[in-house]
Formats: C-alpha cells, sequence, structure tokens
C-alpha cells in the first residue's frame, strides 16, 4: 500500500514463525496464498544505481508448492533466469523503481557500514511500479541502457489483511536471512498493526532485504553473492 506514489514501511524479526502465525489468527488477521517469490536488482556495471540510492527491480512469483528444485548455490542463477527469461512463451513480472530514501540515514552507505539494523520510525522511498507481460523483452531493453542482473533474492512470502484496521498490509517473509513481518501503508495503519503484533516502536527495522544480507554475511565472515535458498534434500519449501 502507498500514500500517493510512496511507500512507507517497516519491518519486525521473527523468532518463531508458528509463533507468529498463532500471533496473527489472534487478532483476526486473513491470510492469502503463499507465494514463492524471486526478484532481480538491475544495475550498470559500477553499480550507479545502487551509489545513488536508487533501485530497479523485476519481480516474479508463483505459488510456493511450484518452488524450483535447488541444485546448489552456482547453479541458482541460471535456475531463475530461466523462470525470469523463459526462452519460450513470455513470462509476465513486476517492475519496481525505488528513488531514494528520504530519510539520509537509510543511504546505500550508510546501511552498509553499520553494523546494526536502524530502528524506529518509518522507510518512506517514491516508488513507481507497473506490470510487463514479457520480462525477457524487458531485459533486453534494459541491457542496450547498459543495464544487467546484479543480485538476486527470493523469500516466500504470505500476505495478511486486518478486517477491522485499514490502511495497513502485513506481510510474513520467510527468507535465507530469517523470518520478517513487513507492514506496509500509512503510519498510523502501521503503528496499530505493530502494537497489535506484540511489538515496540524501536523494534522497526528500516534496513531493505539486501541491506541485511549484507549484514547477515558479515556476521558469519562469508562473501555475499545473492540471497537465495540453500540447497536442501526435498524438492518442497516446507509446509505452514
Amino acid at each position: 500500500m502507498r500514500q500517493a506514489d510512496h511507500e512507507i514501511e517497516i519491518k519486525l524479526r521473527v523468532d518463531d514463525i508458528a509463533s507468529a502465525r498463532r500471533r496473527l489468527r489472534a487478532i483476526g488477521a486473513r491470510g492469502g496464498a503463499r507465494v514463492h517469490e524471486a526478484n532481480v536488482l538491475f544495475d550498470t556495471s559500477n553499480q550507479s544505481l545502487r551509489g545513488r540510492g536508487m533501485l530497479l527491480r523485476l519481480r516474479v512469483e508463483r505459488p510456493a508448492r511450484m518452488g524450483l528444485v535447488l541444485k546448489g548455490c552456482g547453479e541458482r542463477r541460471a535456475l531463475l533466469d530461466a523462470w525470469f527469461f523463459p526462452v519460450r512463451g513470455r513470462q509476465h513480472a513486476v517492475v519496481t523503481l525505488k528513488a531514494p530514501p528520504a530519510d539520509p540515514a537509510m543511504s546505500p552507505s550508510r546501511e552498509a557500514k553499520a553494523a546494526t539494523a536502524p530502528v524506529g520510525r518509518y522507510k518512506v522511498r517514491r516508488e513507481i511500479e507497473f506490470e510487463i507481460p514479457d520480462a525477457r523483452a524487458f531485459r533486453e531493453v534494459l541491457t542496450a541502457l547498459g543495464l544487467a542482473p546484479a543480485f538476486y533474492y527470493e523469500k516466500l512470502r504470505t500476505t495478511y489483511r486486518l478486517r477491522h484496521l485499514r490502511g495497513v498490509e502485513i506481510t510474513l517473509d520467510e527468507t535465507p536471512v530469517g523470518h520478517f513481518f513487513e507492514l506496509e501503508g500509512n503510519p498510523a495503519g502501521i503503528a496499530r498493526a505493530r502494537r497489535a503484533l506484540g511489538y515496540r516502536a524501536e523494534d522497526a527495522i528500516l534496513w531493505s532485504y539486501g541491506a541485511l544480507y549484507l549484514a547477515y554475511c558479515r556476521e558469519r565472515g562469508v562473501s555475499p553473492r545473492d540471497m537465495v535458498f540453500e540447497p536442501r534434500p526435498a524438492s518442497r519449501f516446507p509446509r505452514r
């Protein structure tokens, strides 16, 4: 949800996903289908968009039960590219362009250097979003303009709404770096939903998933690549 063309949101860390779902049911939240969502960010070779605090993203999704078989991180981009940009047929996608955050403290350089995720307040960005019928054709346009895939990330997402509370959308995101609520809407609606879920104002996280991923890698001393699901023996994602 947005006010005009601005995105207003916060994230809240979820330590126990089963407890989080019980809390959602307790406050009367109604969830939709759980989806597997894949995202790819485009940038120039010197990451000029990221340096300016901008983001250009393609997003695709499908029911979680249709999740891709994971054969290893080295092959993951190829698997995702086959989904995003099929050789035959067309893949519908959502294009999102985000302007720099309204708060200078949320600039990419400060996100990358901070030791902990910033908390409190709200994350506010101007956003332009639209649907396209053919992601492969759109990639060709971006390639001609000097842009290429720079970062892939995935999550399993369930969207919830509170019947008695308008002006806010709650999503429960299962990601390779942890689980999070994302609350998006107007500030008053976000605050009411946050309190209903049992969180304090200082629990709000304003980082993007890319910044959370970089922090996750630093904590573990690993080189960042893409925020994708690790290989696992089974071909299905966890059940609810």
